[in-house]
């Protein structure tokens, strides 16, 4: 799914991930002789990008910055396999991090998903759970779902943003995933 693209008044130009309020930095790097530079991910979309920072010594990886600061350049996206190493360890606890920032939109993952086949249940997407634990996730979701992350864990057993982050990674990863949990919920147009 491509970034939401906005169109500059001021210019004509297209601006992508324009729609994103801000930044999480997952490392900073530098690049000499152009300065430096830091590797994030985006909110709401968690798109992972790259930018040119000024002011790069009061940033550290963790800070969250506005999209429109003048501290960051035009950023531009980069593949989960070019991450930095140090990059990708703290992706998946940015993920979890932004799950909890914006939770009604992931939270309803789990609140309807459904059987994908006679025998595949949505919940299977996520690492770990089988169709027993899929079944019984879905008699302790009963009608009314859940109200949040801490009572889908509390009844199921498992720790539900972990989950749902390490699915996102696994779509990172692989664009051939399908179905992409993070353009469904995340990315599309409708949210």
């Amino acid at each position: 799914m491509q970034p939401n693209r906005v169109r500059d008044s001021d210019d004509d130009s297209v601006q992508p991930f324009a729609s994103e309020s801000s930044v999480v930095i997952l490392s900073v790097q530098d690049r000499r002789p152009i300065g430096m530079e830091i590797q994030c991910l985006s909110r709401p979309s968690l798109f992972l990008l790259r930018a040119r920072i000024s002011g790069e010594e009061s940033v550290k990886v963790g800070d969250e910055i506005p999209t429109n600061s003048d501290k960051l350049g035009t950023p531009s996206e980069v593949r989960l396999k070019d991450l930095k190493g140090s990059a990708f360890q703290e992706l998946l606890p940015s993920l979890a991090s932004s799950i909890s920032y914006n939770p009604d939109r992931h939270l309803s993952f789990y609140n309807s998903a459904g059987p994908m086949s006679l025998k595949f249940h949505a919940f299977q997407l996520l690492p770990g759970i089988g169709n027993s634990k899929a079944l019984q996730m879905v008699r302790l979701r009963g009608s009314s779902g859940w109200e949040s992350f801490e009572k889908i864990d509390e009844d199921c057993g498992i720790e539900s943003i972990k989950l749902l982050a390490e699915r996102y990674v696994k779509e990172m990863e692989d664009v051939a995933q399908t179905p992409r949990l993070i353009d469904l919920l995340v990315r599309s147009e409708t949210n």
